[in-house]
Protein backbone atom coordinates (compact mmCIF):
# COMPACT_ATOMS: atom_id res chain seq x y z
CA UNK A 1 0.00 0.00 0.00
CA UNK A 2 2.63 2.13 0.55
CA UNK A 3 4.59 1.97 -2.67
CA UNK A 4 1.37 2.29 -4.52
CA UNK A 5 0.19 5.30 -2.58
CA UNK A 6 3.82 7.22 -3.81
CA UNK A 7 2.10 6.43 -7.50
CA UNK A 8 6.39 5.53 -8.70
CA UNK A 9 5.14 5.21 -12.81
CA UNK A 10 3.43 8.94 -12.77
CA UNK A 11 5.68 10.33 -10.30
CA UNK A 12 8.26 9.61 -12.61
CA UNK A 13 6.59 10.59 -15.34
CA UNK A 14 5.20 14.08 -14.88
CA UNK A 15 7.12 15.53 -11.74
CA UNK A 16 10.40 15.23 -13.16
CA UNK A 17 9.45 18.13 -15.36
CA UNK A 18 8.73 20.57 -12.81
CA UNK A 19 12.03 19.31 -11.23
CA UNK A 20 14.31 19.52 -14.15
CA UNK A 21 12.93 23.27 -14.22
CA UNK A 22 14.08 24.36 -11.08
CA UNK A 23 17.40 21.97 -10.34
CA UNK A 24 18.72 21.72 -13.86
CA UNK A 25 20.80 18.61 -15.10
CA UNK A 26 21.21 17.55 -11.57
CA UNK A 27 17.57 16.89 -10.38
CA UNK A 28 18.65 13.00 -10.46
CA UNK A 29 20.58 13.90 -7.38
CA UNK A 30 17.74 16.09 -6.15
CA UNK A 31 15.72 12.78 -5.79
CA UNK A 32 18.62 10.80 -4.56
CA UNK A 33 18.81 13.23 -1.50
CA UNK A 34 14.76 13.20 -1.44
CA UNK A 35 15.15 9.11 -0.84
CA UNK A 36 17.91 9.56 2.19
CA UNK A 37 15.68 12.21 3.63
CA UNK A 38 12.38 10.21 3.30
CA UNK A 39 14.82 7.32 4.67
CA UNK A 40 15.04 9.00 7.94
CA UNK A 41 11.53 9.76 8.02
CA UNK A 42 10.92 6.39 7.93
CA UNK A 43 12.88 5.44 10.26
CA UNK A 44 11.22 6.89 12.59
CA UNK A 45 7.63 5.62 11.58
CA UNK A 46 8.98 2.37 11.73
CA UNK A 47 10.04 3.19 15.32
CA UNK A 48 6.60 3.93 16.10
CA UNK A 49 4.85 1.77 14.37
CA UNK A 50 6.43 -1.52 16.64
CA UNK A 51 4.89 -0.16 19.51
CA UNK A 52 1.88 1.64 18.16
CA UNK A 53 -0.73 0.79 16.07
CA UNK A 54 -3.24 3.31 14.68
CA UNK A 55 -5.83 4.07 12.08
CA UNK A 56 -3.80 7.59 12.04
CA UNK A 57 -0.37 7.57 11.94
CA UNK A 58 0.45 11.23 13.01
CA UNK A 59 -2.41 11.74 15.12
CA UNK A 60 -1.43 8.61 17.18
CA UNK A 61 2.40 9.06 16.94
CA UNK A 62 2.66 12.61 17.40
CA UNK A 63 0.04 12.74 20.94
CA UNK A 64 2.09 9.38 22.47
CA UNK A 65 5.87 11.39 22.06
CA UNK A 66 4.60 15.02 22.31
CA UNK A 67 1.66 15.41 24.01
CA UNK A 68 -2.32 15.23 22.81
CA UNK A 69 -2.55 18.96 21.58
CA UNK A 70 0.49 18.21 19.30
CA UNK A 71 -1.35 15.49 18.38
CA UNK A 72 -3.83 16.90 16.98
CA UNK A 73 -2.20 19.36 14.82
CA UNK A 74 -0.16 16.87 13.32
CA UNK A 75 -3.77 14.38 12.45
CA UNK A 76 -5.45 18.05 11.43
CA UNK A 77 -2.75 19.20 8.99
CA UNK A 78 -2.26 15.31 7.71
CA UNK A 79 -6.29 15.50 7.08
CA UNK A 80 -5.26 18.84 4.99
CA UNK A 81 -2.57 17.08 2.93
CA UNK A 82 -4.80 13.98 2.59
CA UNK A 83 -7.40 15.38 1.34
CA UNK A 84 -5.46 16.61 -1.61
CA UNK A 85 -4.78 13.39 -2.35
CA UNK A 86 -8.04 12.61 -3.96
CA UNK A 87 -8.99 15.34 -5.87
CA UNK A 88 -5.36 15.68 -7.27
CA UNK A 89 -5.46 12.51 -8.61
CA UNK A 90 -8.81 12.10 -9.72
CA UNK A 91 -8.01 14.91 -11.81
CA UNK A 92 -4.95 13.79 -13.27
CA UNK A 93 -6.46 10.56 -14.28
CA UNK A 94 -8.83 12.41 -15.95
CA UNK A 95 -6.58 14.84 -17.86
CA UNK A 96 -4.78 11.65 -18.39
CA UNK A 97 -7.15 9.74 -20.21
CA UNK A 98 -8.78 12.60 -22.25
CA UNK A 99 -5.54 13.47 -23.68
CA UNK A 100 -4.94 9.71 -24.31
CA UNK A 101 -7.61 9.32 -26.29
CA UNK A 102 -7.09 12.71 -28.21
CA UNK A 103 -3.44 11.24 -28.73
CA UNK A 104 -4.60 7.91 -29.70
CA UNK A 105 -7.64 8.24 -31.26
CA UNK A 106 -8.57 11.81 -32.16
CA UNK A 107 -11.61 12.00 -29.82
CA UNK A 108 -12.65 14.58 -27.59
CA UNK A 109 -13.69 14.21 -24.43
CA UNK A 110 -13.43 16.24 -21.35
CA UNK A 111 -11.50 15.03 -18.48
CA UNK A 112 -14.67 15.95 -15.95
CA UNK A 113 -16.49 12.97 -17.04
CA UNK A 114 -13.20 10.93 -16.06
CA UNK A 115 -12.75 12.46 -12.89
CA UNK A 116 -16.30 11.67 -12.01
CA UNK A 117 -16.23 7.91 -12.93
CA UNK A 118 -12.84 7.35 -11.01
CA UNK A 119 -14.57 8.85 -8.09
CA UNK A 120 -17.20 6.89 -7.94
CA UNK A 121 -14.89 3.58 -8.62
CA UNK A 122 -12.47 4.13 -6.19
CA UNK A 123 -15.13 4.65 -3.60
CA UNK A 124 -17.24 1.34 -3.93
CA UNK A 125 -13.98 -0.54 -4.05
CA UNK A 126 -12.73 1.14 -0.81
CA UNK A 127 -16.78 0.51 0.83
CA UNK A 128 -15.84 -3.15 0.41
CA UNK A 129 -12.84 -3.11 2.61
CA UNK A 130 -9.58 -2.51 2.29
CA UNK A 131 -8.46 -5.92 1.59
CA UNK A 132 -10.40 -5.58 -2.02
CA UNK A 133 -8.85 -2.07 -2.25
CA UNK A 134 -5.29 -3.52 -0.87
CA UNK A 135 -5.30 -6.56 -3.26
CA UNK A 136 -6.21 -4.42 -6.56
CA UNK A 137 -3.30 -1.45 -5.80
CA UNK A 138 -0.65 -4.00 -5.56
CA UNK A 139 -1.93 -5.85 -9.15
CA UNK A 140 -1.64 -1.92 -10.61
CA UNK A 141 1.49 -1.54 -9.01
CA UNK A 142 3.41 -4.64 -9.95
CA UNK A 143 2.23 -4.12 -13.54
CA UNK A 144 3.57 -0.43 -13.98
CA UNK A 145 6.88 -0.94 -12.32
CA UNK A 146 7.51 -4.11 -14.55
CA UNK A 147 7.11 -1.72 -17.42
CA UNK A 148 9.02 1.31 -16.43
CA UNK A 149 11.99 -0.82 -15.53
CA UNK A 150 11.74 -2.03 -19.42
CA UNK A 151 11.78 0.90 -20.47
CA UNK A 152 14.73 2.12 -17.89
CA UNK A 153 16.81 -0.90 -18.91
CA UNK A 154 16.33 -0.01 -22.95
CA UNK A 155 17.81 3.29 -22.25
CA UNK A 156 20.44 2.49 -20.56
CA UNK A 157 22.03 -0.44 -22.43
CA UNK A 158 20.35 0.48 -25.56
CA UNK A 159 23.15 3.14 -26.74
CA UNK A 160 22.59 6.11 -24.59
CA UNK A 161 25.48 8.15 -23.12
CA UNK A 162 25.64 7.05 -19.23
CA UNK A 163 27.40 9.94 -17.30
CA UNK A 164 27.73 10.89 -13.97
CA UNK A 165 26.65 14.54 -14.41
CA UNK A 166 23.01 14.41 -13.32
CA UNK A 167 24.55 13.71 -9.45
CA UNK A 168 26.89 16.05 -9.39
CA UNK A 169 26.73 18.88 -7.10
CA UNK A 170 27.62 21.79 -10.09
CA UNK A 171 25.18 20.54 -12.47
CA UNK A 172 22.83 22.57 -10.24
CA UNK A 173 22.26 26.39 -11.81
CA UNK A 174 22.22 27.63 -8.55
CA UNK A 175 23.81 25.15 -6.67
CA UNK A 176 22.02 24.12 -3.13
CA UNK A 177 19.19 26.15 -3.81
CA UNK A 178 18.73 24.71 -6.98
CA UNK A 179 18.99 21.04 -5.32
CA UNK A 180 16.53 22.12 -2.53
CA UNK A 181 13.81 23.42 -4.91
CA UNK A 182 13.60 20.00 -7.24
CA UNK A 183 13.87 18.29 -3.62
CA UNK A 184 10.18 19.63 -3.64
CA UNK A 185 9.00 17.46 -6.04
CA UNK A 186 11.17 14.69 -5.09
CA UNK A 187 9.35 14.42 -1.35
CA UNK A 188 6.11 15.26 -2.93
CA UNK A 189 6.99 11.65 -5.42
CA UNK A 190 7.35 10.25 -2.13
CA UNK A 191 4.47 11.45 0.06
CA UNK A 192 2.19 8.52 1.23
CA UNK A 193 5.16 5.90 1.81
CA UNK A 194 3.62 6.14 5.59
CA UNK A 195 0.37 4.90 4.09
CA UNK A 196 0.49 1.55 5.57
CA UNK A 197 1.49 2.55 8.91
CA UNK A 198 -2.47 3.86 8.80
CA UNK A 199 -3.93 0.50 8.38
CA UNK A 200 -2.15 -0.77 11.76
CA UNK A 201 -6.07 -1.92 13.23
CA UNK A 202 -6.31 -3.97 10.29
CA UNK A 203 -3.10 -5.41 9.55
CA UNK A 204 -2.21 -9.23 10.57
CA UNK A 205 0.65 -9.36 13.04
CA UNK A 206 1.50 -5.03 12.18
CA UNK A 207 4.34 -4.98 14.19
CA UNK A 208 6.44 -6.47 12.17
CA UNK A 209 4.37 -6.37 8.63
CA UNK A 210 3.90 -2.67 9.25
CA UNK A 211 7.96 -1.24 9.25
CA UNK A 212 8.65 -4.37 7.24
CA UNK A 213 6.69 -2.78 4.20
CA UNK A 214 7.26 0.63 4.98
CA UNK A 215 10.77 0.07 4.84
CA UNK A 216 11.21 -2.21 1.79
CA UNK A 217 8.69 0.56 -0.05
CA UNK A 218 10.71 3.47 0.65
CA UNK A 219 14.01 1.60 -0.34
CA UNK A 220 12.88 -0.01 -3.62
CA UNK A 221 10.53 2.83 -4.99
CA UNK A 222 13.35 5.43 -4.36
CA UNK A 223 16.09 3.29 -6.76
CA UNK A 224 12.91 3.29 -8.94
CA UNK A 225 12.76 7.09 -8.72
CA UNK A 226 16.73 7.22 -8.93
CA UNK A 227 17.26 5.40 -11.95
CA UNK A 228 14.09 6.87 -13.71
CA UNK A 229 14.93 10.51 -13.57
CA UNK A 230 18.52 9.38 -14.82
CA UNK A 231 17.41 8.10 -17.39
CA UNK A 232 15.24 10.93 -18.38
CA UNK A 233 18.27 13.19 -17.69
CA UNK A 234 20.39 11.23 -19.66
CA UNK A 235 17.77 9.80 -22.81
CA UNK A 236 17.76 13.90 -22.98
CA UNK A 237 21.26 13.93 -23.27
CA UNK A 238 21.30 15.84 -20.27
CA UNK A 239 19.80 18.78 -21.51
CA UNK A 240 16.93 19.72 -18.77
CA UNK A 241 15.52 22.86 -20.45
CA UNK A 242 14.00 19.97 -23.05
CA UNK A 243 12.76 18.12 -20.02
CA UNK A 244 11.10 21.03 -18.59
CA UNK A 245 9.43 22.05 -21.60
CA UNK A 246 7.85 18.49 -22.98
CA UNK A 247 4.99 17.71 -21.14
CA UNK A 248 5.09 13.94 -21.42
CA UNK A 249 9.04 13.50 -21.48
CA UNK A 250 8.51 9.87 -21.29
CA UNK A 251 6.30 9.42 -23.95
CA UNK A 252 8.85 10.72 -26.45
CA UNK A 253 11.90 8.40 -24.31
CA UNK A 254 9.48 5.71 -25.16
CA UNK A 255 9.20 6.36 -28.59
CA UNK A 256 13.05 6.55 -29.22
CA UNK A 257 13.48 3.15 -27.83
CA UNK A 258 10.90 1.36 -28.30
CA UNK A 259 8.79 3.03 -31.58
CA UNK A 260 5.92 5.21 -31.96
CA UNK A 261 3.35 1.96 -32.16
CA UNK A 262 4.61 1.13 -28.49
CA UNK A 263 3.96 4.80 -26.91
CA UNK A 264 0.10 3.52 -25.70
CA UNK A 265 2.16 0.95 -23.25
CA UNK A 266 3.85 3.93 -21.64
CA UNK A 267 0.65 5.91 -21.65
CA UNK A 268 -1.71 3.00 -19.74
CA UNK A 269 1.16 2.40 -17.30
CA UNK A 270 0.85 5.73 -16.03
CA UNK A 271 -2.98 5.62 -16.65
CA UNK A 272 -2.77 2.16 -14.02
CA UNK A 273 -0.10 4.13 -11.51
CA UNK A 274 -2.55 7.25 -10.65
CA UNK A 275 -5.12 5.15 -10.65
CA UNK A 276 -3.82 3.06 -7.89
CA UNK A 277 -2.44 6.28 -6.56
CA UNK A 278 -5.86 7.10 -6.29
CA UNK A 279 -7.24 4.46 -4.46
CA UNK A 280 -3.81 4.55 -1.76
CA UNK A 281 -4.36 8.01 -1.15
CA UNK A 282 -8.57 7.67 -1.13
CA UNK A 283 -8.08 4.70 1.77
CA UNK A 284 -5.52 7.12 3.92
CA UNK A 285 -7.71 9.86 4.39
CA UNK A 286 -10.67 8.04 5.43
CA UNK A 287 -8.86 6.27 7.59
CA UNK A 288 -7.80 9.83 8.97
CA UNK A 289 -11.15 10.97 8.88
CA UNK A 290 -12.38 7.77 10.83
CA UNK A 291 -9.55 8.22 13.85
CA UNK A 292 -9.97 11.44 14.19
CA UNK A 293 -14.19 10.89 14.16
CA UNK A 294 -13.68 8.41 16.92
CA UNK A 295 -11.71 10.65 19.03
CA UNK A 296 -14.41 13.34 18.56
CA UNK A 297 -12.39 16.03 16.56
CA UNK A 298 -14.51 15.69 13.66
CA UNK A 299 -17.84 14.63 13.56
CA UNK A 300 -18.32 11.25 15.36
CA UNK A 301 -20.20 9.35 12.73
CA UNK A 302 -17.33 9.71 10.62
CA UNK A 303 -15.80 7.14 13.05
CA UNK A 304 -18.49 4.46 11.94
CA UNK A 305 -17.82 1.48 9.91
CA UNK A 306 -20.24 -0.53 7.79
CA UNK A 307 -20.89 -4.12 7.83
CA UNK A 308 -17.68 -5.02 5.27
CA UNK A 309 -15.31 -2.96 8.13
CA UNK A 310 -14.71 -0.21 5.88
CA UNK A 311 -15.79 3.99 7.31
CA UNK A 312 -18.40 4.22 4.80
CA UNK A 313 -19.53 8.24 6.14
CA UNK A 314 -16.11 8.71 5.60
CA UNK A 315 -15.99 7.44 2.33
CA UNK A 316 -19.10 8.91 1.52
CA UNK A 317 -17.85 12.67 2.52
CA UNK A 318 -14.69 12.30 1.04
CA UNK A 319 -15.87 11.74 -2.41
CA UNK A 320 -18.36 14.89 -2.00
CA UNK A 321 -15.31 17.05 -1.00
CA UNK A 322 -13.17 15.37 -3.59
CA UNK A 323 -15.85 16.32 -6.06
CA UNK A 324 -16.32 20.09 -4.89
CA UNK A 325 -12.91 20.89 -4.65
CA UNK A 326 -11.32 19.17 -7.77
CA UNK A 327 -14.30 20.59 -9.75
CA UNK A 328 -13.93 23.88 -8.01
CA UNK A 329 -10.39 24.12 -8.64
CA UNK A 330 -10.20 22.57 -11.92
CA UNK A 331 -13.01 24.84 -13.83
CA UNK A 332 -10.86 27.62 -12.39
CA UNK A 333 -6.84 26.88 -13.51
CA UNK A 334 -7.47 23.58 -15.43
CA UNK A 335 -6.77 20.00 -14.70
CA UNK A 336 -3.12 20.13 -15.07
CA UNK A 337 -3.84 23.28 -11.73
CA UNK A 338 -5.29 20.72 -9.54
CA UNK A 339 -2.81 18.77 -9.84
CA UNK A 340 0.11 21.26 -8.95
CA UNK A 341 -1.62 23.68 -6.66
CA UNK A 342 -3.20 20.40 -4.45
CA UNK A 343 0.31 18.55 -4.85
CA UNK A 344 1.88 21.82 -3.41
CA UNK A 345 -0.48 21.84 -0.49
CA UNK A 346 0.01 18.44 0.39
CA UNK A 347 3.79 18.00 -0.11
CA UNK A 348 3.62 21.00 2.53
CA UNK A 349 1.41 19.68 5.00
CA UNK A 350 2.99 16.16 5.08
CA UNK A 351 6.87 17.98 5.35
CA UNK A 352 5.37 19.59 8.33
CA UNK A 353 3.75 16.61 9.69
CA UNK A 354 6.88 13.91 9.45
CA UNK A 355 9.14 16.70 11.20
CA UNK A 356 6.48 16.43 13.71
CA UNK A 357 6.41 12.85 13.54
CA UNK A 358 10.35 12.95 14.25
CA UNK A 359 10.41 15.78 16.77
CA UNK A 360 8.19 13.03 18.90
CA UNK A 361 10.11 9.53 18.72
CA UNK A 362 13.05 10.35 21.44
CA UNK A 363 10.28 11.91 24.26
CA UNK A 364 8.14 9.17 23.60
CA UNK A 365 10.93 6.43 24.12
CA UNK A 366 11.99 8.64 27.13
CA UNK A 367 9.17 8.49 28.06
CA UNK A 368 7.57 4.88 27.90
CA UNK A 369 10.51 3.27 26.78
CA UNK A 370 13.32 4.57 28.18
CA UNK A 371 15.04 1.14 28.92
CA UNK A 372 15.00 0.60 24.94
CA UNK A 373 16.32 4.34 24.05
CA UNK A 374 19.19 4.71 21.90
CA UNK A 375 20.75 7.66 21.68
CA UNK A 376 21.40 6.64 17.47
CA UNK A 377 18.00 5.49 16.66
CA UNK A 378 15.91 7.89 19.03
CA UNK A 379 17.90 11.02 18.82
CA UNK A 380 20.38 11.50 16.31
CA UNK A 381 18.29 10.07 13.44
CA UNK A 382 14.93 12.21 13.65
CA UNK A 383 17.30 15.50 13.99
CA UNK A 384 18.92 14.58 11.30
CA UNK A 385 15.73 14.05 9.03
CA UNK A 386 14.56 17.41 10.58
CA UNK A 387 17.75 19.38 8.78
CA UNK A 388 16.93 17.34 5.21
CA UNK A 389 13.77 18.58 5.35
CA UNK A 390 14.46 22.02 5.71
CA UNK A 391 15.65 21.95 2.64
CA UNK A 392 12.33 21.46 0.37
CA UNK A 393 10.31 23.44 3.09
CA UNK A 394 12.20 26.45 2.40
CA UNK A 395 12.15 25.43 -1.85
CA UNK A 396 8.15 25.93 -1.06
CA UNK A 397 8.57 29.22 -0.47
CA UNK A 398 11.17 30.40 -1.93
CA UNK A 399 11.95 31.90 -4.65
CA UNK A 400 8.48 32.69 -4.86
CA UNK A 401 5.88 30.46 -6.83
CA UNK A 402 4.14 31.71 -9.58
CA UNK A 403 0.68 33.00 -8.89
CA UNK A 404 -1.68 30.25 -8.16
CA UNK A 405 0.80 28.15 -6.85
CA UNK A 406 2.47 30.37 -4.53
CA UNK A 407 -0.95 30.32 -2.71
CA UNK A 408 -0.13 26.50 -1.62
CA UNK A 409 1.86 27.69 2.00
CA UNK A 410 -0.84 30.12 2.90
CA UNK A 411 -3.56 27.28 2.74
CA UNK A 412 -1.19 25.43 5.13
CA UNK A 413 -1.00 28.25 7.33
CA UNK A 414 -4.30 29.40 7.90
CA UNK A 415 -5.31 25.51 8.04
CA UNK A 416 -3.08 25.54 10.77
CA UNK A 417 -4.74 28.68 12.41
CA UNK A 418 -8.10 27.10 12.25
CA UNK A 419 -6.91 23.99 13.70
CA UNK A 420 -5.67 26.01 16.73
CA UNK A 421 -8.31 28.27 17.28
CA UNK A 422 -10.34 24.88 17.45
CA UNK A 423 -8.18 23.30 19.48
CA UNK A 424 -8.11 26.45 22.20
CA UNK A 425 -11.51 26.60 22.06
CA UNK A 426 -12.60 22.82 22.11
CA UNK A 427 -10.83 21.16 25.32
CA UNK A 428 -13.72 18.67 25.21
CA UNK A 429 -11.70 17.25 21.88
CA UNK A 430 -8.62 16.39 24.23
CA UNK A 431 -10.76 14.58 27.29
CA UNK A 432 -12.06 12.38 23.56
CA UNK A 433 -8.48 11.71 22.75
CA UNK A 434 -7.69 10.71 26.47
CA UNK A 435 -11.00 7.96 26.62
CA UNK A 436 -9.46 6.44 22.63
CA UNK A 437 -5.96 6.17 24.06
CA UNK A 438 -7.41 4.57 27.06
CA UNK A 439 -9.14 2.20 24.83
Amino acid sequence: MSAAFMGPGVSVFYNIVPAAAVAGTAFPLSFLISMIAILFVAASVVQFSRKIQSASFAFAYTSEGLGQKFGFMAGWIALLAYAMVAPLTYAGFGIMVSEFMQRQFAVQVSWIWFFVAVGVVVSLLSCFGVSHSTRTTLVFLVLEVAVMLALFTSVIFGGATNSVQPFMYHSAPHGISSIGAGMVFGILSFTGFEAAANLGEETRNAARNIPLAIALSVVLIGLFYVAGTYVADIAFHLNADDIANNAAPFDVICRRAWGNRWAWVVDLTVLNSVFANAIAGQMSMVRNLFSLGRAGMVPGFMGRTNRYGAPFNAIVFDFLLSMVLGLAVGCWIGAWGVWKLMGAIMSIGLIIVYALVSAALPFFFLRKHRDEFSRLKHLVVPMICMLLLLLPLYGTVWPVPIFPYNLAPYVVVVWMMIGGYRLANQQRAIDYVELEFRK
